[in-house]
């Protein structure tokens, strides 16, 4: 045992360990390698099977220690690295944080006169749209409903001028295919009258209008 004890005690000279945890260390190594021995032999004389357990399989106990060790400090090295990374960014959100509170404060001020305008400005439009877009819209508004009784007037009119002269257009259509047939001698003829009938006198008047 205390063979054992010494060359635990040599392999782990150069390992970095709390110096009281040290002895401990090295016990629990005795410990387990003496435990494998009785359980090896236990395992012999029950299964018929051997384990042999050699001091070369104590320095591999010891070795296999020494690398977990090593790759459980790296592991801690590493989560350390990502806490302390993690503790930088939470302390540099803090600081925005402050800074974007300071900033908002600052300008606390500005936004309620800000508020205080755009409320001011809301209530001028409010009036004028009630003191003059709201009077200027109902003036529109009759006006524009005078304007649609006068074209209605306007259309009544000229659809009653379209109806007349659709009346009277035959009448002239056929005046003027009568003034077609009419002859040199028709007019001679009518000349010579001294006092027309009353069909020739108003004939002649109406010529004398459309001239």
């Amino acid at each position: 045992e205390q063979a054992l004890q010494s060359v635990a005690t040599v392999f782990l000279a150069e390992e970095v360990l709390p110096e009281k945890l040290r002895p401990q260390i090295v016990e629990h190594m005795v410990t387990v390698h003496q435990s494998v021995r009785t359980f090896s032999a236990r395992f012999a004389e029950e299964l018929r099977r051997h384990n042999y357990v050699t001091p070369t399989s104590y320095l591999e106990l010891i070795t296999t220690f020494k690398s977990l060790l090593e790759a459980k400090r790296a592991q801690n090295t590493r989560l350390k690295s990502r806490y302390l990374v993690g503790l930088d960014k939470l302390a540099s959100s803090a600081q925005q944080v402050e800074g974007m509170q300071a900033e908002l404060k600052a300008l606390q001020p500005q936004l309620v006169a800000t508020v205080a305008e755009v409320e001011a400005l809301m209530a001028t439009i409010a009036r004028e749209k009630r003191e003059v877009v709201e009077p200027k819209a109902a003036v529109v508004k009759e006006e524009e409903a005078r304007a649609q009784e006068k074209a209605a007037a306007a259309k009544a009119i000229k659809d009653e001028c379209e109806a007349d002269l659709a009346e009277a257009m035959p009448a002239y259509n056929a005046a003027i295919k009568a003034l077609d047939t009419l002859t040199k001698n028709d007019i001679s003829e009518v000349k010579g009258m001294k006092s027309p009938p009353g069909p020739v006198r108003l004939v002649m008047e109406a010529v004398c209008i459309l001239k």
